[in-house]
């Protein structure tokens, strides 16, 4: 269950209890699920009942008992918790938690792509141009070699970045030769629209981003896909696949494990704040964060069986786990332009 599915599925009770006469609101077209900010309050929290409780003219606390009571008949949750306040944490099973790994494998690598195409296209973006499409300020930017007006269509900067400073570089050209394309585009993408005046090329620390090492966030990026293809090589290399259908996701309980799932489950909200706010940084930090969760459970989940160990259920559902990963970094690197290699 991905939170888009859950925050459907509690859009529906809503309508149900409000068709029953359970509760006198206007059935909402959309319900707000978040990753909670406190750990072990579950795997996502909605404010629904707050939301309703002005209109319904009722405590929030009985609104979230009532939502909770329908929820926990689903088999996707496994517990459902109402907290001060009226907010309701929720626990999703742990084969349904697992399933975005399925959908995402099973999507393959164009999984981002279509879903950048799905989020952005009711907001008139374009997938591969970070401006709305009859933006004719920005549209006159896409053809010819305005390199200013570049700069400011990746970032949404509103900086002049011809103009010049004391940092050594020229231009955009000049950063380009001095640290390379995907270092200059991932640097410029992750930087937040609106640098006061400052000139896009003048915030990035050249000493950071031509370093390899998990200081530089694109190196950090990276190194976190071409982690995952070595960890698929040499799964190969033992007789080991991707099981798409196989694999059985309900084994993947590990607390790092959670933090994952969770982290891909969160690529549809990032995709479409930054479509939405004109914001590409949104994705690189969407993706930093992402290859950090990685790097946590590489660092504690054993994937492969050591020596003659066989390969147990375990294996195949971690896997598939990282090949999701994979397959989510990757695409969101080629979203920014970026590439993704496989070995460094």
């Amino acid at each position: 269950m991905t939170p888009a599915d859950l925050a459907e599925t509690l859009r529906a009770i809503v309508c149900d209890l409000v068709a029953d006469d359970e509760l006198d609101v206007e059935a909402p077209t959309m319900v707000p699920v978040e990753r909670p900010r406190i750990a072990g309050h579950g795997d996502y929290t909605t404010a629904i009942a707050l939301r309703l409780a002005r209109p319904a003219r009722r405590p929030p606390r009985e609104i979230a008992e009532a939502v909770a009571a329908r929820l926990r008949l689903d088999q996707a949750v496994s517990g459902v918790d109402v907290a001060a306040g009226g907010f309701l944490n929720i626990r999703l099973a742990s084969d349904a938690r697992g399933e975005i790994a399925r959908m995402i494998v099973r999507a393959g690598d164009g999984y981002v792509r279509d879903t950048a195409a799905r989020d952005t296209a009711a907001r008139g973006v374009t997938p591969g141009r970070p401006w709305p499409d009859g933006d004719n300020d920005h549209a006159g930017r896409r053809d010819g070699d305005d390199h200013a007006g570049g700069v400011r269509a990746v970032t949404g900067s509103t900086a002049d970045p011809t103009d010049l400073a004391d940092t050594g570089l020229a231009d955009l050209a000049d950063l380009v030769s001095t640290v390379g394309t995907d270092a200059a585009r991932y640097s410029l993408a992750r930087l937040p629209p609106g640098s006061a005046g400052a000139r896009d090329i003048d915030l990035i620390d050249l000493d950071v981003i031509t370093r390899q090492a998990n200081g530089n966030p694109v190196f950090r990026v990276q190194y976190a896909h071409t982690r995952i293809c070595l960890l698929l090589r040499n799964a190969g290399q033992l007789g080991l696949g991707v099981d798409v259908e196989g694999a059985d996701v309900s084994l993947l309980t590990h607390p790092r494990e959670g933090d994952l799932l969770r982290a891909l489950g969160d690529l549809p909200r990032a995709v479409a704040a930054a479509a939405e706010l004109w914001a590409p940084y949104r994705v690189a930090r969407y993706l930093e964060e992402l290859a950090d969760t990685y790097h946590r459970f590489h660092g504690v989940c054993e994937v492969l069986p050591r020596g003659n160990d066989a390969a147990g259920a375990l294996t195949g559902a971690r896997l598939l786990l990282a090949d999701a990963t994979r397959i989510v970094l990757a695409g969101g690197l080629h979203l920014l332009g970026v590439s993704a290699p496989t070995r460094m």
